[in-house]
């Protein structure tokens, strides 16, 4: 049966289908979300909510939709939610790691490519101009814009300005990393 095909009987309340969308995608879009957050039991969960998700909203889907991609884009989207939510936790871990040298003592593959785009990311903050390298400076030690523009004696819609023109320079500068790197540092 096609994705079209699934998708119609999934519309139409068939936990047949559902279930073999399931079984196809499960796997791919878990270690899909696992690669983005680096936690199990959160991926895990964040795969369940989407199938969920697609379950609860399977009608107000529309039918031409590439199934594949639809359900990419909800994982990536609560992955965002993720991290927006737990934006405290999250940073307070990866300090944890930073400081107890855990990232650089331990050089496995995945924490090289961490390594690899952690420095990237640095050497791209370090060619901004002034006002956004320091706009940066302060988000990634945890600042909102609010604190930041007390901070630098702005008002907070030029932080503003200036954070969204980062993001749009790192983002560019580095375009083969994940985008989500450089929200998860300096969202």
């Amino acid at each position: 049966m096609t994705d079209k095909e699934l998708l119609a009987r999934i519309r139409n309340c068939d936990r047949e289908a559902f279930d073999t969308v399931y079984g196809k995608y499960h796997r791919d879009l878990y270690f899909y979300a696992l690669k983005l957050i680096k936690d199990r039991d959160d991926a895990s969960d964040i795969i369940q909510d989407t199938f969920v998700k697609l379950w609860m909203n399977s009608g107000s889907i529309p039918p031409e939709v590439n199934l594949k991609s639809y359900l990419s884009v909800m994982v990536r989207n609560r992955v965002l939610n993720y991290i927006r939510d737990n934006r405290a936790r999250l940073l307070n871990n990866y300090r944890i790691i930073r400081q107890r040298g855990l990232w650089e003592d331990n050089p496995g593959p995945d924490r090289l490519d961490d390594m690899v785009w952690t420095k990237e990311l640095e050497d791209a903050i370090g060619q901004l101009p002034p006002q956004q390298r320091k706009v940066a400076e302060l988000r990634k030690e945890g600042l909102s814009n609010a604190e930041i523009a007390k901070r630098m004696n702005l008002s907070v819609n030029t932080i503003n300005v200036h954070y969204r023109l980062m993001l749009n320079s790192l983002r560019n500068k580095c375009g083969h990393l994940v985008s989500l790197v450089i929200l998860y540092v300096l969202w």
